[in-house]
């Protein structure tokens, strides 16, 4: 009686826990897991190798003196770093100043002149009208009439010669005052002053250069690579320069088609972004690099924290109206963190990246709000 009593509480015990177990996976089954996920998109991704290259000058900004006249004074020596607007030589400017006076005086003669014109023609506008009268009622003859319309003729011309000469004088004037400005040569860019052809004393020569000037925003860096890797590339592909261990980000201006048959490479250049410090922007500075090595071809990307490792398949978890799907995927290249996806993710597609190791197929899930994901 005992051992059926025992028989029968065990057999109760076991339906108790079998029933509880199946609330509890049912329960499981219902509950939402929380996760994070990415947008598979396509991106264009480069992969970047280390390369040095050297900073080179492509031309140097040119001094030329505007007028001719002797030095009197140097401000700076060869190889000085100068900036722009900075006073660099002071030229003779004594028989400019003549000149400027001169005209001055020429241009209030002539103001004077023009201004008794007025007031005599104005004397003759009136007896015209006058005479007119008399002429009519033949009182004077036309003969007289016609005097005096001849003297007008010959006032207006004289009004017209004083005209043209006060605009003839304030061009002058003006030019004489752009040569007095001239007669300070200041740096018209902020660079090095590589060449300076002048001494105390010297005349200089109107449109000659006397100087030049390392222009650091003419500056660019110089690489080489491979032919073959140097094929792939385009104007414009990302490039990345390394400076006190900060990533600046630059591009590729031009890759030259001409290859140096004894290294089989061909050279790349890159331009210099605005960030780069002063004190690395300078000729044959050495500068480290990252460049690309490849087409940059679109591609579907995800982190790699989305794959799943099953055996020698890879898999990834989509979800889909708050449920997730296991798919078989195909992976490319790999960049850093982030892995190509050849087949299995659309674009679009809502990939779990975070959480994936809890879930299963079909199982309900809850999105947590999405973390930026930075690409190369």
């Amino acid at each position: 009686m005992k051992i059926i009593l025992f028989v029968l509480l065990f057999v109760s015990a076991q339906i108790e826990v079998y029933a509880q177990q199946k609330q509890s996976k049912k329960s499981w089954g219902n509950r939402a897991t929380l996760v994070e996920v990415i947008e598979a998109k396509k991106t264009k991704l480069y992969s970047l190798v280390p390369s040095y290259g050297r900073i080179i000058s492509l031309e140097p900004y040119s001094i030329i003196s505007k007028i001719n006249e002797e030095v009197k004074k140097i401000y700076v020596l060869e190889g000085t770093n100068v900036l722009k607007g900075q006073k660099l030589i002071e030229l003779e400017n004594k028989n400019i100043k003549r000149l400027i006076a001169r005209y001055e005086a020429e241009i209030l003669y002539s103001k004077d002149n023009l201004k008794f014109l007025n007031e005599e023609l104005a004397i003759v506008n009136d007896k015209l009208k006058r005479f007119l009268n008399l002429k009519e009622n033949k009182v004077i003859s036309n003969d007289l009439f016609d005097d005096l319309r001849i003297k007008k003729i010959n006032l207006n011309k004289q009004v017209s010669k004083i005209e043209f000469d006060l605009k003839k004088l304030s061009y002058l004037l003006l030019s004489s005052k752009d040569d007095l400005n001239n007669t300070v040569i200041k740096s018209p860019i902020n660079g090095n002053l590589i060449k300076l052809n002048v001494k105390l004393g010297s005349v200089l020569n109107k449109g000659v250069s006397i100087g030049l000037i390392l222009d650091p925003q003419n500056n660019e860096i110089e690489t080489s690579i491979r032919s073959d890797l140097a094929s792939k590339l385009q104007p414009e592909f990302p490039v990345q320069i390394i400076v006190n261990d900060k990533i600046l980000n630059s591009k590729i201006r031009a890759i030259i088609a001409s290859e140096n048959i004894k290294t089989g490479s061909r050279l790349l250049k890159i331009k210099i972004p605005k960030s780069l410090p002063m004190e690395f922007n300078f000729p044959n500075k050495r500068i480290q690099l990252r460049v690309p090595i490849n087409d940059g071809k679109s591609r579907i990307i995800i982190p790699k924290d989305g794959l799943i490792a099953d055996g020698i398949e890879k898999l990834v978890y989509i979800v889909e109206k708050n449920k997730v799907k296991r798919k078989k995927v195909i992976i490319g290249q790999s960049f850093k963190d982030q892995i190509e996806i050849k087949l299995g993710v659309n674009e679009g597609d809502l990939v779990v990246v975070k959480g994936n190791e809890n879930i299963r197929p079909n199982q309900s899930v809850k999105i947590k709000k999405n973390k930026k994901w930075k690409t190369l």
